[in-house]
């Protein structure tokens, strides 16, 4: 990394988080997120485990997209392609605390359809922004 990046370990969201998201009063589903936060755009990935789609299926993956603010967070999430996923985006929109460990918030469809979300930062972005630049060198690992 240069001198002159703009990434900080205490200003943006660049990392592994790991949290659940509720679907109105019952258990939550637990699911992980790898954040790359560029200058306030948000890109990434979620997995978590199937609770909707064919039966066969072990996992679900989405790709997310977005912008935060100081400490405001909104992106989407659209599934990956699989048997019975759904390609409605899911719209997040969440607070930041101000140390960037934790995000809070809301999760809702385009018919009203609406839970809660809540991310836990599991490791800090300068391993996340090494995994991010092999991948964008096409380095095998």
């Amino acid at each position: 990394m240069t001198g002159n990046s703009a990434f900080s370990r205490d200003s943006d969201l660049t990392g592994l988080w790991s949290g659940e998201y509720w679907y109105g009063a019952g258990s939550p589903v637990p699911f992980s997120a790898h954040l790359i936060d560029s200058l306030g755009t948000i890109t990434g990935t979620t997995l978590e485990p199937n609770t909707f789609a064919h039966p066969g299926l072990t996992e679900l993956s989405a790709d997310i997209s977005g912008a935060r603010g100081e400490l405001s967070v909104r992106f989407n999430k659209v599934y990956h392609p699989a048997p019975g996923v759904h390609r409605d985006p899911i719209f997040y929109t969440g607070t930041v605390d101000s140390n960037f460990t934790m995000i809070d918030g809301d999760w809702r469809f385009a018919n009203g359809f609406s839970g809660r979300f809540v991310l836990v930062r599991v490791s800090r972005g300068a391993r996340a922004m090494d995994v991010q630049r092999e991948v964008a060198l096409g380095v095998k690992r």
